[in-house]
């Protein structure tokens, strides 16, 4: 081969692997943009207007729209020192499963891990839940903190031991998964037969007493190692092929304390605690799950599969906040460097049924690690119902590659999927006395600003209209809305599946569509006795019926509405299911709505005022289409709409137009008001002095 050639095929490796770089180049964001509220992720091959840049995860490289490059990214910008991108070939998702702790905690038993177990493989494991994981409690003989630190001891609630526990669990269709805090041992005797692994004085007493256990792992010596390997080979020889491995942030502390002391000094702790990690996870293996726990230690970064990112949740609104915490903080690292992990989910009471609903859609809309902890037999439909539309997490990444530093309201989910491009968004009120408004701007999420966009509400199961500009929507306290958004087009369009809160991604396999005919036909992969529904939505001053709709062999039941339609079938058996359905040409209703009235400005922020106004008393209305300074601004089914981002010494003009489901307005006029924010401010002032005096 002459050189000629040979630099030629070296040309052609090169530029095929860089083909294979930019193929693995994702769009991405690197600070907020205009709405600092928005907190943006994608599912698919996702393309929007507001990416800044592409992410280069094998060269944590990121390109920006204008051209500059920051090298080294997460490493030097986001200070994950030992970054290296996440490895999917066995793991293509996160994991999913139940979890015993937030509602067991130490008191959990063998009886109890087979009921939930034997209830999840008749509920819930078709739905794609995978991992039985048995937390804190099946160790050792106490109760206490650190006292049962013991892992060569079974707890007596657990009778017929752990390895005939996890065989039980493999048969029902599930893989076993363990919690230990593998560094600590509580248990003198097995310390004693084993010295030289432990932190020890020279007196034979404990270097390191703290959660962790009574005792830590030496990660200078030999012996320690050496340990480890052979509890994971233990624990591994049991059958658990998921570990999660807490107290970490402990021992990397304890390590950092104890350094003099150890036998061998002049190590870096950090290196010697990452040691452990890899001992850890040579031993177990590729293809056993790691998860390290409590808030992530940016030490292990890249020695684990997972990692929880935040403080332990608890039952209750509060355990949702400290979910959303972790997620705010830390969800940037996440399907990029490693699996995320919020902690577990719960719907049980404390919890109403609005706030179980929030906290489902922050794990269906993010992705991250799915792991329930609930006492699963004793929850209502209601809530059952909740978890069937979010297992099991979808390969969701984010597009904002940076920690939020404040609690944004607006998620909003890209989602490009058979030829569908659409938006599903999540709205949450963090707030448990007060309702809020949020209204969604088609600019500021990245649709066409001139694009009428589709709204339907997923977990209310309604088609809600077809919008310009945006749409405002009140939400009530400690409570979400998820809104699917779907830029309209002249033809009708399949607009949500009810499997899951993508709807669509890991249900529909394919669809095709006939324009001449109006026939949509598609296969789906759907679950047993599970009600299957397709919503579709029709252009804009069109109205067409559901004329009929076939699903295998399966009856299918038909709802059609004005705007929209849906079919509905049950099916027999999980399976992938054939579908078609036929429409045909329907005349459309047109209700002559009138106009609200008493339109008022409220002052709610320095920047920010509410419009509220009057209903018409003995008028349908579709909606309200709200215009400032003669643009119009989006729609509102409620009676108000936030104005935001105003300035002082303005005059602004408002008008408020009633509209019916089919677009058209009401022909009478339409009130507008004129105000200021300065004087609003005043009036404000004034009602506040006045309420003063009364006091």
């Amino acid at each position: 081969m002459n050189r000629k050639r040979i630099f030629l095929v070296i040309l052609l490796a090169f530029s095929c692997l860089s083909a294979q770089a930019a193929q693995r180049a994702v769009p991405c964001r690197i600070r907020d943009g205009g709405n600092r509220d928005l907190f943006i992720m994608t599912l698919g091959d996702v393309k929007s207007p507001l990416a800044q840049g592409l992410f280069d995860p094998d060269r944590d490289r990121v390109q920006l729209n204008d051209g500059s490059v920051l090298e080294h990214y997460f490493r030097d910008k986001l200070g994950i020192r030992y970054y290296r991108p996440i490895d999917k070939s066995i793991f293509a998702v996160p994991p999913s499963g139940w979890c015993s702790w937030y509602f067991y905690f130490n008191e959990i038993s063998e009886d109890e891990v087979r009921r939930n177990a034997k209830w999840l493989s008749d509920n819930l494991k078709e739905y794609g839940l995978e991992y039985i994981q048995i937390d804190d409690g099946w160790q050792g003989v106490g109760r206490g903190m650190n006292a049962n630190r013991d892992w060569t001891t079974i707890n007596d609630r657990f009778p017929s031991g752990m390895k005939t526990l996890a065989a039980d669990i493999k048969k029902l269709g599930f893989k076993p998964a363990l919690w230990i805090a593998p560094h600590g041992q509580s248990n003198a005797k097995v310390v004693q037969a084993n010295r030289k692994a432990f932190l020890l004085k020279p007196d034979g007493t404990t270097l390191s007493d703290t959660w962790e256990g009574t005792y830590l792992v030496d990660p200078t010596t030999d012996e320690g190692h050496a340990y480890l390997r052979g509890l994971f080979t233990t624990l591994s020889d049991w059958g658990y092929d998921y570990f999660k491995i807490d107290g970490q942030p402990c021992v990397i502390d304890e390590y950092r304390r104890c350094a003099s002391q150890m036998k061998k000094p002049s190590e870096q702790p950090v290196e010697l605690y990452r040691k452990t990690l890899r001992t850890i996870h040579e031993t177990i293996g590729a293809k056993r799950y790691l998860l390290g726990c409590w808030e992530t230690p940016r030490e292990g970064i890249g020695l684990t599969d997972g990692w929880r990112t935040g403080a332990d949740v608890v039952p209750g609104w509060g355990g949702f906040l400290i979910a959303r915490d972790a997620t705010m903080g830390y969800y940037f690292l996440h399907n990029t460097v490693m699996y995320c992990d919020p902690d577990t989910v719960m719907v049980h009471h404390p919890l109403t049924i609005d706030q179980a609903r929030a906290w489902a859609t922050l794990q269906g809309l993010t992705g991250q690690a799915l792991m329930a902890s609930d006492r699963m037999m004793d929850l209502s439909s209601e809530r059952v119902e909740l978890y069937r539309r979010i297992y099991p997490p979808a390969d969701i990444r984010p597009l904002d590659l940076f920690p939020s530093d404040s609690n944004k309201q607006v998620w909003d989910l890209k989602i490009h999927h058979r030829g569908r491009n659409y938006d599903v968004v999540g709205l949450f009120n963090y707030h448990e006395q007060s309702t809020r408004q949020i209204y969604l701007n088609w600019d500021e999420l990245g649709i066409t600003k001139d694009q009428s966009v589709h709204v339907y509400d997923f977990w209310n199961k309604e088609y809600l209209g077809v919008y310009k500009k945006g749409y405002s929507t009140e939400i009530g306290p400690s409570s979400c809305k998820v809104l699917t958004l779907l830029p309209a087009t002249s033809e009708i369009q399949l607009i949500s599946t009810s499997r899951h809160i993508t709807q669509g991604w890991i249900d529909l396999l394919n669809m095709e569509r006939d324009t001449a005919g109006n026939t949509f036909q598609g296969k789906s992969r759907v679950i047993k006795n599970d009600p299957y529904r397709l919503s579709f939505v029709f252009p804009i001053g069109k109205n067409f019926t559901l004329a009929s709709a076939t699903a295998g062999s399966l009856p299918v039941t038909i709802s059609n509405h004005q705007g929209w339609a849906t079919a509905e079938f049950i099916p027999d058996k999980t399976a992938e299911i054939d579908w078609k359905v036929t429409f045909a040409a329907e005349p459309s209703y047109h209700f002559p709505c009138n106009n609200p009235g008493n339109l008022e400005a409220v002052l709610t922020g320095l920047d920010q005022v509410t419009l509220k106004w009057s209903p018409p008393g003995t008028s349908s209305v579709g909606a309200f289409l709200v215009s400032l300074d003669g643009e119009l601004l989006g729609a509102t089914k409620s009676n108000s709409f936030p104005l935001r981002n105003l300035s002082f010494g303005k005059t602004y003009t408002v008008q408020v137009v009633s509209s019916w489901e089919d677009g058209t307005v009401s022909k009478e006029r339409v009130p507008s008001l004129k105000f200021k924010l300065d004087s609003l401010g005043e009036k404000a002032r004034a009602a506040r002095d006045k309420s003063k005096s009364h006091d």
